[in-house]
Parts: C-alpha cells; sequence; structure tokens
C-alpha cells in the first residue's frame, strides 16, 4: 500500500471529522474568494458603466426614478458642439414589472471604438429613431428585462391602465451586457415624449440626462465648467465619481481583508487541533505500524499526506463555493447593474488553492513530527 493509500483509508476512517475539517477548510477559502470576485466585480461594473463617456448631465445606473429636468435644446447644442464626438440623450421613465423605461436614441447602441459595452441583438432588430411627432412605440428589452417578464418579439405590453393607449411593442432583445442595461427596457424619445401626458404638451421636451464623450480630452474642463455655471444644467465626471467611491472600497476591503485574515488563522488552527487529535488517538496504530517495519519517514509522510489531501479537498470546494457566492450575491447586487459576470475566473485562484493546500500541510507538520517520534515500546505496553 502507498502512502497515499493509507492516508485515505484513514480520513475515511474519521469521515465525520474528516468532514467537518474539509468544509472548515472550503468556508475559509471560499469567504476570501467570494469577497474578491465581488470587489472586482463592482469595480468593473462601475467601470464598464460610466468611463465610456467623459462627462454626464444627470444618472448612469439607473438606481433611483430621476426626474426629466434637461430640455431637449440642451442635448441639441451639444449634439452641434464642435467640441463634442458624441452625446447621447436618455429618459428615464417609469418601469414594467420592475424594470425601467429607458428612451435614448440609436447612437445609444452604437459601436463605437472606445465603447467597452457591446450591444448585440439576440433576436429581432434595434428600435428606429422615430421623427417626433410619429412615435412608433417599439421597444428593445434587456437580457434579463427580456427573460423576467416572458416577453416575445411582437409582444404588446404596458404598465397601468392609464397607459392601455400606448402600448409598447417588442422588436428587439439584447444579448447579456452584465450591466445595468441588462434589466431596461429601451424605445425611443419620442415614444418616450408620447407616453408622457406632461410632455406631450411641452413645446420644449424634457431629457433625464446626456451622455458625452468630447474629441479632445482638453475639451473636458471647459465643457464641465460651461455646464456647471449654467443656472439650467448640473454635469460631473464619471472618473472623480468613480475615484471617490473606489477610495471608500479600499478602506472596506482592508478591514475585509483583516477579517479574512483571521477567519485564516481560525481555520489553521482547526486543521492543527484535528490532526494533532486524530495522530494523538491513533498512538498505538503508528506503533503496531512501526513494529510491523513500516519506517518512520513513512508514519511522517502518512500524516502529511492527510493535512495535505484536507487542505485539498477543502480548496477545491470552496473555489466552487466561492463562485456560486459570488454569483449569487452578483445576482442581488445585479439588479442596479453594479456586478459583472462573478463567474469569470481569476488568476489569483490557482494561488489560492496552492497557498491552501500549502498552510494545510503545514498544519500538520508538528503531528507528522509527532507521529515520527513515536516510541513502539512504550505505545504497545499493556494497558493498565
Amino acid at each position: 500500500m502507498t502512502i497515499l493509500t493509507v492516508a485515505l483509508k484513514y480520513l475515511r476512517g474519521r469521515l465525520v471529522a474528516t468532514t467537518l475539517t474539509a468544509v472548515s477548510i472550503a468556508l475559509g477559502v471560499s469567504l476570501v474568494v467570494a469577497s474578491v470576485l465581488l470587489a472586482r466585480g463592482i469595480k468593473d461594473g462601475f467601470i464598464a458603466g460610466a468611463t465610456d463617456y467623459k462627462l454626464v448631465l444627470g444618472v448612469v445606473f439607473r438606481m433611483d426614478l430621476a426626474t426629466p429636468n434637461i430640455e431637449d435644446t440642451i442635448y441639441q447644442s451639444l449634439h452641434q458642439d464642435p467640441r463634442v464626438e458624441t452625446a447621447v440623450p436618455i429618459g428615464v421613465g417609469d418601469a414594467f414589472r420592475g424594470f425601467r423605461y429607458v428612451a435614448t436614441n440609436s447612437a445609444y447602441f452604437a459601436a463605437f471604438p472606445w465603447r467597452r459595452k457591446t450591444f448585440a441583438l439576440a433576436a429581432g432588430k434595434f428600435f428606429a429613431d422615430d421623427p417626433p411627432s410619429e412615435p412608433a412605440y417599439e421597444a428593445v428589452l434587456g437580457a434579463e428585462a427580456a427573460r423576467s417578464t416572458g416577453l416575445q418579439i411582437g409582444d404588446r405590453f404596458y404598465e397601468g391602465e392609464e397607459m392601455a393607449e400606448y402600448p409598447l411593442t417588442v422588436v428587439g432583445i439584447l444579448r447579456p451586457t452584465h450591466s445595468a442595461d441588462d434589466r431596461a427596457i429601451f424605445f425611443s424619445l419620442p415614444s418616450y415624449w408620447g407616453m408622457n401626458e406632461v410632455a406631450r404638451g411641452m413645446a420644449v421636451k424634457p431629457l433625464t440626462a446626456v451622455l458625452i464623450r468630447p474629441k479632445r480630452m482638453s475639451d473636458l474642463p471647459s465643457l464641465n465648467r460651461e455646464l456647471n455655471i449654467s443656472a439650467d444644467t448640473q454635469a460631473v465626471l464619471p472618473s472623480a465619481v468613480l475615484l471617490t467611491i473606489f477610495n471608500m472600497m479600499a478602506v472596506a476591503e482592508n478591514v475585509l481583508k483583516m477579517i479574512l485574515a483571521i477567519v485564516g488563522i481560525i481555520v489553521l488552527l482547526y486543521v492543527f487541533v484535528a490532526m494533532y487529535s486524530a495522530t494523538m488517538e491513533r498512538r498505538r496504530e503508528i506503533a503496531t505500524m512501526r513494529a510491523l517495519g513500516a519506517r518512520r519517514a513513512t508514519v511522517f509522510g502518512i500524516i502529511l499526506a492527510e493535512s495535505a489531501g484536507l487542505a485539498t479537498v477543502g480548496g477545491v470546494v470552496g473555489l466552487l463555493a466561492g463562485h456560486a457566492i459570488a454569483y449569487l450575491a452578483g445576482l442581488v447586487l445585479g439588479q442596479s447593474g453594479l456586478v459583472t459576470n462573478p463567474f469569470l475566473f481569476n488568476p489569483f485562484e490557482p494561488v489560492v488553492l496552492v497557498s491552501v493546500i500549502l498552510l494545510g500541510t503545514l498544519a500538520g507538520l508538528l503531528p507528522a513530527v509527532l507521529a515520527y517520534r513515536t516510541e513502539v515500546a512504550e505505545n504497545l505496553a499493556p494497558l493498565s
């Protein structure tokens, strides 16, 4: 029998203790993995949602119900400004079964070379840019909105009886983007204004936000200053907001690292105590092995193999559980579009697994030394 075979036999012989030890390791590893994946996912979600456009009038993540407070004439002037490469109007309205209405134009979905996010259709087509006097009431659904509502191409829908005269027709369904757009229902601005009783009677139509990308970064300060000194607008720099958010997250991450370090130490102590207790309980058995010809190095290797085996099983299960926890947490946080795909592999994971195996083996080092030093005569003496 090989050292590994004997070690596995011993682990199966105390199945309950083995399972509890492996589970404790898995819990510690899963907390580390889930924390890192979620932190990365949240950061990536913020970056993907806010950094394509260098200046924003209004909201980006649609986490609340914003009011239309920007006149369409402001967008028109920005669209014609020679300093602006792209200006995208946004109108955020009510919701259908919890999925926010977002009105915009075709520029929102355009595949600009500087965009991190790519919009692709899973079915149907994009809505057309209607003339203001002829809204088509065509809608394109984000992937999660389509999945949850069950709406298909050609379906007509509306929220509340007061909107029965302005039903939207599904003409397209987007592929997942892992952002807030997955939970949005998109349609044209003329449709948005036609559905809104107040907007229908306004000569100058309202908007909620305008996304702006200047042609040159040197134009950004002047655009920001002009929009902020105006009484009608207020602009923000997404990069500055993200820096503040990331600084706040860094403090939370440092606290989390301290907590995870304490958890790791507790797990290592648990492994050590488990292996130490098992070695002490098996002193007579180890002495019998020695009497039958087993070398000290063989006994030493069996104990280390047990520790390494426990750490390996716990580490692998912990990696899988960490992804599962991150995925479930991502589903909750993903309702705001702040988490990207938490199932993506992270290069740090092999390092975590190897570290867990090494530390788990190290935790079994002292019990292995005790087994190595076990004396045959003392431990095979008749029990009094």
